[in-house]
């Protein structure tokens, strides 16, 4: 038994973790799972995004800024898609009862393949993400060690001074300060991968309806009325998803417009960083693969979408490879219905206006190009 829910099981067990998804209330943990998410939440979230933040305001160059801003801009927005998705989370979770329903709906071995490969590259992308926030985490603990300097993990404000203090506190701040970026790092990569999980989900069930749509009537084993049948339950999953990806464009809509707003920001401040601002080969090099990780993370938000989009025209065309021809009245009317209903595209939109596709990844560089071209600017007026 195929089950689409198990592409997200590493998601919510790490939400569960960080404080974002109640456990059962019947066991201890959930008896106290409050408290729990409360205290998390004050020691690893907030208190790691105040000490960027001010570190940020505090800023006294625009070398500083910027270095200030590839971290604490994309920071704060990604602690507000995760209160976006504790605010949504029982709408996500209700998602899960359709895809159960669309589960059972499969009727063969080449539908459950393709819902098997969605897991898989689902997976596969969360995988991926985070491999890649291990190594920059692992590039910056590197350039953290080698150090002469008494330095953090990335730059932020402590408010007691840890860099003429002894040793002990100096070491008691930097594990402080790491284990707050490490948790951080869970939530970067839960929050960013999930929305395209659910997307890629998506369009696996679409592919599948589509696959399944265009077999109606190619049966002789099979009457009339059987392939009329056959087509109004077809009718009632096509809509089923399109109420599925109602529900994700109304939970994902906010966390989308977000995140083109961190990507483009953070990647014009890592370059202008690389680009006009004298550092070590293995501090450019965490700068390089944090620049690629928020590239990649809109990516695939745009891919995913681009994705959903691109099956639901397939199941347009699927309706027309069905042997209508050879049905009945009902049948041809039914099949009209189905066709007038999968010609609306399914283009999902953030912000309510923005479509998330392909095209508005390429908007976000150019944007980001914009704001490097501007920041250049006030470069070479300090410096003139």
């Amino acid at each position: 038994m195929v089950d689409s829910s198990s592409a997200f099981r590493y998601h919510w067990r790490i939400w569960r973790l960080i404080g974002a998804h109640p456990a059962d209330p019947q066991t201890l943990w959930g008896r106290h799972y409050t408290v729990y998410a409360i205290v998390w939440s004050i020691v690893f979230r907030l208190g790691l995004w105040l000490s960027l933040v001010v570190n940020f305001m505090l800023s006294t160059s625009l070398e500083s800024f910027c270095e200030s801003l590839s971290v604490a801009v994309p920071l704060t927005v990604e602690n507000l898609k995760m209160f976006s998705l504790w605010r949504m989370r029982r709408e996500i979770l209700h998602t899960h009862d359709i895809l159960h329903h669309l589960d059972g709906r499969i009727g063969s071995l080449t539908e459950q393949k393709i819902i098997l490969e969605g897991i898989e590259r689902a997976k596969y992308i969360f995988m991926c993400l985070f491999r890649a926030i291990a190594v920059i985490l692992s590039i910056a603990l590197l350039f953290l060690f080698v150090s002469k300097e008494r330095l953090l993990l990335y730059p932020g404000w402590i408010p007691w001074d840890y860099k003429t203090s002894s040793f002990t506190v100096y070491l008691a701040t930097v594990m402080l300060h790491n284990i707050g970026f490490f948790e951080n790092a869970m939530m970067v990569g839960n929050v960013d991968t999930y929305p395209g999980s659910y997307l890629i989900m998506l369009a696996a069930h679409t592919q599948a309806l589509a696959h399944r749509v265009s077999r109606l009537g190619h049966d002789p084993r099979l009457t009339r009325d059987q392939c009329c049948a056959q087509l109004r339950r077809c009718i009632n999953d096509h809509q089923l998803i399109m109420n599925l990806f109602q529900s994700l464009e109304h939970s994902f809509s906010m966390s989308c417009f977000l995140q083109f707003f961190s990507t483009a920001s953070a990647q014009c401040a890592i370059c202008f960083f690389l680009i006009f601002v004298r550092i070590g080969i293995m501090r450019s090099v965490n700068m390089i693969f944090l620049f690629l990780t928020f590239t990649f993370q809109t990516l695939l938000l745009c891919y995913s979408a681009e994705l959903v989009c691109h099956e639901g025209e397939s199941l347009m065309r699927a309706v027309y490879d069905c042997n209508w021809l050879d049905q009945s009245v009902e049948f041809r009317r039914m099949i009209i219905l189905m066709l007038a209903r999968s010609q609306k595209p399914m283009i999902m939109r953030a912000g309510v206006i923005v479509p998330v596709q392909m095209k508005t990844f390429r908007m976000v560089c150019k944007g980001a190009y914009s704001m490097l071209t501007l920041l250049n600017e006030m470069h070479n007026s300090e410096d003139g």
